[in-house]
């Protein structure tokens, strides 16, 4: 029998669930190996350690002492940073894309103009304006004008759920955590 063969029978015999062939093929092993009758009494003494539990003194002042840490222990701190983070990289990156295409192609930035220009007149009215301009670009420039619409209008919606979000929302959770 081989050492790695052994140690797999070593729980086995430990709680005495082995066949009596296999624990006679162990122990004839465990007598000719020493590095195999070490790890086997090793094995023993932590079972000894685990079978017999030691209750553990707490001092008469525990829960005190560990409540009185936790109320002094200051609050972590949530940030919100890594949010407007990733708003800004996408506003960024939507923009520099806008605004490499313009240089790429020169219809595009007439085309733009045009329907910034009668699109000043009509956002405040409604948000449909936005799409219409982004239909009136795409008509003259293809993709780009699709890719000018989304943005501006996501933007528009980023924008929007901001204002809401500041406005609105943050001042009721503020109120209500406070209370």
């Amino acid at each position: 029998m081989s050492c790695s063969s052994s140690e797999a029978l070593f729980e086995g015999y430990l709680d005495n669930t082995l066949v009596p062939a296999q624990r006679a093929r162990l122990i004839a092993h465990l007598n000719a190996c020493g590095r195999c009758k070490g790890v086997l009494e090793e094995l023993r003494a932590v079972d000894a350690l685990l079978s017999s539990p030691r209750a553990i003194e707490l001092p008469a002042n525990f829960t005190f002492a560990v409540m009185a840490d936790v109320r002094s222990a200051s609050r972590p701190q949530v940030s919100a940073a890594p949010v407007f983070a990733y708003l800004m990289s996408y506003l960024i990156a939507a923009w520099l894309l806008i605004g490499a295409a313009f240089l790429l192609a020169a219809d595009a930035v007439r085309a733009f103009g045009d329907a910034a220009f009668g699109l000043s007149a009509q956002v405040l009215r409604t948000l449909g304006a936005v799409g219409h301009a982004g239909l009136h670009i795409a008509d003259d420039v293809g993709a780009l004008g699709a890719l000018l619409g989304t943005a501006v209008v996501v933007d528009l919606a980023i924008a929007f759920a901001l204002v809401v979000g500041f406005t609105v929302v943050r001042p009721r959770l503020v109120e209500r955590i406070r209370s």
